[in-house]
């Protein structure tokens, strides 16, 4: 057997060697590759800052606040009309339902009146005999007058005389029997002018019952006048119509009340107002009044009256708030609530959605003057103190400023120092009738009556 020559062992001892090292090779190539892969993805990440949270900031802006209380109160309608019927007689239709609107003026009834032109015409012939009636007393009076007169004289002359015939019987000039006669005549005279007087007094109570009699029967002749007439019974003001009790074919009396109609346009709203507050109340003062159901604005009126006394039972003093035009959604004598404004000043005013709380401490995140390394804007968390909540915002007392920029949205996924992606917005436009509660850590006042009052602030 032939040895194998030199240049082919070391040929197949290449072969061998590549076979034992190809693997080691091949993973060490293959570690040096991904090193250096993972090298350049690590020194990438580095130089790539993180993105920022989207985030919507708002820029401060001065605001007027205003001081003022809720209250609870109840509604009194300005004008409330019992219809009543002028006359008697049966309901002939029935023009209206219970809740409807109507306008002055508008029939609401129609009437069969129980009197008839003959009942008139006989109150007429009443008038006309209680006129010659009075004429006749008249007459009687001058009669009377003239016979007293005449007595009078008479009565004049035989006084006169009287006193000469007991003269000239002292004297004997005259028997005893004449003096007597006199004296008679003198007697009769009185008396028939007594009788004469009397027949005045009796002729003037005459006149005066002819003219009462008159009075009467001319009151009579206009019932019946109207009731002829007047057959459809009309509201005098504008409202809504109440229940109705009434029926046609029913029988009504004069005076008899048809139905209430309320003008519900304009109410009285009876506010009592805790005595600590009187030297704040008084008229003109601004009220703004509440949907009872959506706490949205209604109105706005003024105090228009304060009591002068103080309810010494429950130290509350009341008020009247005058509301026109408040439309058909609130009824007399409902309870609503309504805030009263006391004072107005310059105030800072926050959203509620950029406030966060820890323990009782109050935090916003701020938005920083100068960007991060990266260029970035960033935000510090910065503590803050509130007064009353008004709307969907807060008064602030303390930490903060005018011009600060204030994040509203996000503030969840935000952490003192973090980066933000910000979004300026305009601060949304707070109701000065918006609903408001009790400001936190404030004491609210609770007036005797049971209703509350809460304290807070407005911004115009």
């Amino acid at each position: 057997m032939l040895s194998p020559q030199p240049s082919q062992q070391s040929s197949q001892s290449m072969r061998l060697s590549r076979k034992r090292l190809s693997p080691f090779f091949v993973g060490t190539v293959l570690s040096i590759s991904l090193l250096s892969t993972g090298c350049s993805r690590s020194s990438n990440s580095a130089s790539a800052a993180p993105p920022g949270t989207p985030a919507q900031v708002v820029e401060l802006e001065p605001d007027t606040v205003r001081e003022s209380t809720t209250f609870v109160g109840n509604l009194e309608a300005v004008e409330v009309v019992d219809v009543r019927s002028e006359i008697q007689g049966r309901i002939e239709s029935v023009f209206v339902s219970p809740g409807q609107f109507v306008s002055a003026g508008q029939s609401l009834v129609l009437l069969l009146p129980e009197h008839t032109g003959p009942q008139y015409e006989g109150a007429l012939a009443g008038i006309d005999v209680a006129t010659s009636n009075l004429d006749s007393a008249r007459a009687q009076l001058e009669v009377a007058i003239v016979q007293r007169r005449s007595a009078q004289s008479r009565f004049d002359v035989a006084a006169e005389y009287e006193p000469k015939l007991r003269q000239l019987f002292e004297e004997g000039a005259i028997a005893e029997l004449r003096l007597d006669e006199g004296l008679l005549e003198v007697e009769s005279a009185r008396n028939e002018y007594a009788a004469a007087q009397e027949q005045v007094v009796v002729a003037e109570t005459a006149i005066a019952q002819a003219q009462s009699t008159i009075r009467q029967a001319e009151a009579q002749a206009d019932e019946a006048f109207v009731s002829v007439q007047s057959k459809e019974v009309v509201t005098p003001i504008a409202g809504v119509v109440g229940d109705l009790s009434i029926k046609r074919g029913e029988y009504i009396g004069t005076g008899d009340e048809i139905v209430k109609v309320t003008q519900t346009e304009n109410l009285f709203l009876n506010l009592q107002i805790p005595s600590n507050r009187s030297s704040q109340l008084k008229e003109g003062l601004t009220v703004q009044l509440f949907d009872p159901a959506t706490k949205e604005p209604l109105t706005t009126g003024t105090i228009s009256f304060v009591s002068p006394t103080v309810d010494a039972e429950v130290q509350t003093i009341l008020a009247k708030a005058l509301f026109n035009d408040v439309g058909r959604k609130l009824r007399d004598g409902q309870y609503v609530e309504a805030r009263i404004i006391w004072d107005t000043d310059q105030g800072v005013l926050i959203p509620t959605t950029a406030i966060t709380r820890s323990g009782s401490k109050n935090f916003v995140y701020v938005v920083n003057e100068e960007p991060n390394e990266a260029g970035q804007e960033t935000v510090s968390l910065k503590p803050i103190e509130l007064g009353p909540i008004q709307g969907d915002r807060y008064e602030v007392t303390s930490g903060l400023e005018e011009g600060d920029r204030v994040v509203v949205s996000n503030i969840l996924k935000l952490g003192d120092g973090a980066p933000i992606m910000p979004e300026l917005v305009s601060p949304a436009p707070d109701s000065t009738d918006a609903f408001t509660e009790s400001a936190p850590d404030r004491p609210t006042e609770n007036d005797a009556a049971g209703g509350s009052d809460a304290e807070d602030t407005d911004v115009e």
